[in-house]
């Protein structure tokens, strides 16, 4: 388990992501849009996971998600496969609130 400081560097490092990202999207192909939200929400999932409290559900979602990181940017269905993720993703949620 990350200590405080550990957890607080990973946020600030993801939060500068999200910034230069935001920036970077101004200038670069739509496409890069998707794989960058995807990229800030498996970091977040890994922090999670790193505390202790991703369970099987999300440990789940987020092996779809690092699949979709890590493997080869294939465009062709990836709206719909975005599609499911988020699907998926709530469906895994909606009894937690």
């Amino acid at each position: 388990m990350a200590s405080t400081e550990e957890l607080r560097d990973e946020l600030l490092l993801l939060v500068g992501f999200m910034l230069t990202s935001a920036h970077g999207l101004v200038d670069e192909p739509q496409s890069y849009g998707p794989a960058r939200l995807l990229e800030a929400a498996g970091r977040m999932l890994d922090m999670m996971e790193e505390q202790g409290i991703l369970d099987d559900p999300l440990q789940e979602i987020k092996g779809t998600i690092d699949n979709e990181r890590f493997g080869p940017m294939d465009e062709e269905g990836f709206p719909a496969r975005l599609d499911r993720l988020a699907l998926t993703w709530t469906e895994s949620i909606a009894d937690r609130f």
